[in-house]
């Protein structure tokens, strides 16, 4: 692989990613980009390429499948440029080893054990709780006339619904929640190493005394032949669930109501026909997703990939941000339509695709559902309290697109 001809480090990803990520999807379905600390990756721009890598078994997820294979992978060298004690970092690798980074019959393994935890009904006895939560978060905010939207309403909600979820107890609940924020934004040394050792300290807990939560489902899962989640297994579950469970939703969140503040027509509909709240959250999630890349892949044999060679052992990422407004798949993308037509396969990629597609999709909607629910059809005073293109968000991180904050009136 030559030279990278883009880095989503620049500002532009930040300032206007429509534009910028068009311009790389029209360049070419595959596209060179820089990272910090390695070497440059394919972008897959285009989103039926998107889906097709994310389903292709010859592009696995752990470098370790690739024949031959004699570097290391993306994670480590990004890992290796940050500065961690040597110790915390081959801790960290353990505790890393996930389901999204194993392939074959290790991921089978461990999302046939972890699945019972997510059941649709699992899920879906959460509402009243959720429900509860919000309305409490809300009502501290209208009491005070309004507040910043993350860190006043959706962090709290989406870090206490996984508290919830996982097993922690109430009283631990705001240390939890601190050590999630601080892990999530990217201080895994201090904060990832607490987070473990609760974890432990929790597991140990159900262990003696079983509870309606996360970690005792997983603790007393076994598979027709006996095999169980080791713990570290379980605390690598609990790190996942932190970081693709709690932060990205409670992003998603804000930008929906911001993407719906831009598109009052489109509010209007909702809030006229509350019905198509489900649509309306597949759209939102096709156009406000936060998460801007896939986990990265690699080839394990010379392949094409939308007429592009791609080497053996070559590192791939897919761009949900340009798959997800690629006017190959989706008619007029820049539009939000909550009425968009939507045919089985063929929506957007952002909870991804094939056997890794995101186990925490069905709770991620129902927390979505909720919070917009009481935030725009219970009640009709909600107002951004700046204009809308002087709205803050953070600097591009592998072009990452979250809002800095989202101050309101309630």
């Amino acid at each position: 692989m030559t030279d990278p001809v883009a880095s989503l480090m620049d500002p532009e990803f930040t300032h206007d990613p429509n534009r910028a990520y068009a311009r790389l999807r029209e360049q070419a379905p595959l596209v060179r980009i820089g990272t910090p600390g390695a070497p440059p990756v394919w972008l897959v721009t285009r989103c039926a390429d998107v889906r097709s890598m994310l389903s292709d078994p010859e592009i696995v997820v752990d470098h370790t499948n690739v024949p031959g294979n004699e570097g290391t992978s993306l994670m480590d060298q990004l890992l290796g440029a940050l500065d961690l004690p040597d110790d915390f970092r081959a801790e960290f690798r353990t505790y890393a080893r996930n389901m999204m980074f194993v392939d074959g019959d290790e991921h089978a393994r461990l999302r046939k054990l972890i699945l019972p935890a997510f059941a649709v009904k699992r899920i879906k006895a959460l509402r009243p709780a959720i429900e509860e939560m919000s309305a409490r978060l809300l009502d501290a905010l209208a009491a005070k006339g309004g507040g910043d939207l993350i860190e006043e309403y959706s962090s709290p909600l989406t870090g206490t619904v996984i508290c919830e979820l996982i097993g922690f107890d109430r009283a631990d609940h705001p240390r939890v929640r601190k050590l999630m924020r601080s892990y999530a934004d990217g201080d895994i040394h201090f904060s990832g190493r607490e987070m473990v050792e609760c974890t432990k300290e929790l597991i140990a807990r159900r262990r003696a005394e079983p509870a309606d939560d996360l970690i005792s489902t997983l603790v007393r899962t076994r598979d027709e032949t006996g095999d169980r989640l080791s713990e570290d297994e379980m605390v690598a579950m609990v790190l996942l669930l932190i970081m693709n469970g709690h932060h990205s939703t409670s992003f998603f969140i804000p930008a929906s109501v911001v993407a719906l503040f831009r598109n009052p027509d489109q509010l209007a509909l909702l809030r006229a026909e509350p019905e198509l709240m489900p649509d309306a959250i597949e759209e939102l999630l096709r156009v406000a997703n936060p998460v801007p890349v896939t986990s990265p892949r690699y080839a394990t044999r010379d392949m094409e990939l939308s007429g592009c060679p791609v080497r053996r052992g070559e590192t791939l990422t897919g761009s949900f941000f340009a798959a997800n407004f690629d006017p190959r798949a989706f008619p007029d993308p820049e539009r939000l339509d909550l009425r968009r037509e939507r045919r089985r396969g063929e929506g957007h990629v952002s909870f991804g695709a094939g056997p890794h597609y995101c186990t925490g999709a069905a709770l991620a909607k129902l927390e979505t559902d909720v919070a917009l629910r009481h935030l725009l059809l219970d009640r009709d005073t909600l107002e951004i309290a700046v204009p809308l293109d002087e709205l803050e968000y953070t600097d591009a991180t592998l072009g990452v697109h979250m809002l800095a904050g989202l101050p309101v009136w309630l």
